[in-house]
């Protein structure tokens, strides 16, 4: 629903077509009305339909068809001037992770996720965990390997990954302001070869009980620190 309403409020031109369930509409009213004088179809749906239209149970009971965002060059997305934060993924794949993280970087200003290996990784079931956020934040497949990363140093991005044994405390430093992290799966973590081009690495404090978090988890720890340090990026 979120994910629905972000949309409609952004760029309501983008819709394309609305199945609702009856006891929405109210929530939906302005936006239905908007629909109809510009003759775009919505349709008053149970449940059963939307499972059928959505192939899933988590539509909340709505549905939109929406056109897709015009995507970003990375080039483009480097060349933006200032302070900016962008979080890459290395094997991040799983699309609740990923829009958890979208979501995480919605909330704390972090312009663009960059995911590697991927055709850029918006799926339904991303955008709906994201709860909007895929709106505010630029999602973006990159090619494996060193490349993207190096074009960021070259735009003047530092470089930060996370280590649970690194000896420089997250929480020790100011995040610089232009700051590229680093992230990997959970199963396998950063790559060894892009963990050593990290410019740096930080630990994340805790109790040493666990070796790493969440990736989600870990992800909204070092935006909040980002935005901590750098809160009109």
């Amino acid at each position: 629903m979120n994910a629905c309403q972000a949309v409609a409020e952004h760029r309501p031109d983008d819709v394309r077509r609305v199945y609702v369930r009856e006891s929405l509409l109210p929530a939906f009213g302005a936006f239905l009305r908007r629909c109809a004088a510009s003759r775009i179809a919505y349709h008053v749906v149970d449940d059963a339909e939307l499972a059928k239209i959505t192939q899933s149970t988590h539509h909340e009971g709505v549905c939109f068809i929406v056109r897709e965002r015009a995507p970003v060059a990375l080039p483009a997305l480097l060349a933006v001037p200032g302070p900016r934060c962008l979080v890459y993924l290395d094997g991040v794949q799983n699309p609740h992770n990923l829009g958890a993280i979208v979501r995480v970087c919605a909330h704390f200003g972090a312009a663009a996720v960059l995911i590697a290996g991927s055709d850029g990784g918006v799926s339904t079931s991303m955008l709906r965990t994201a709860e909007g956020g895929g709106e505010w934040v630029e999602v973006l497949g990159v090619e494996p390997g060193p490349a993207p990363l190096l074009a960021a140093r070259a735009a003047g991005f530092r470089l930060i990954a996370t280590a649970a044994r690194s000896p420089q405390d997250l929480h020790a430093r100011r995040l610089p302001q232009r700051t590229l992290i680093l992230l990997g799966s959970e199963s396998h973590g950063l790559s060894p070869a892009l963990a050593q081009l990290a410019d740096e690495s930080v630990r994340i404090p805790g109790t040493g009980k666990l070796d790493s978090l969440n990736v989600a988890c870990a992800c909204s720890v070092l935006l909040s620190e980002y935005w901590r340090a750098h809160p009109a990026a």
